[in-house]
């Protein structure tokens, strides 16, 4: 059986169960994505997970094809 969790900031697990678990002791096997990635692959992730702390300014799209375009025409 799957089952989707959430982890929260501080390493704490919740997940909703169906009712046949309750009450008894379940195995949680977590099994990393990064360990199934290319090293090429595993590095890209660390990089992205780190710029997703990183405050970067939202821009909607309209904003960021504007700026492309604005440097298209500044080539």
């Amino acid at each position: 059986m799957q089952i989707e969790v959430k982890v929260s900031l501080d390493g704490v697990v919740t997940a909703k169960l169906p009712d046949r678990y309750r009450d008894r002791q379940v195995r949680v096997i977590v099994e990393d994505e990064d360990e199934r990635l290319s090293p090429q692959w595993a590095r890209l992730a660390e990089i992205l997970d780190r710029a997703e702390t990183l405050t970067i300014t939202r821009r909607s799209h309209r904003e960021i094809l504007e700026e492309v375009r604005g440097f298209r025409e500044s080539v």
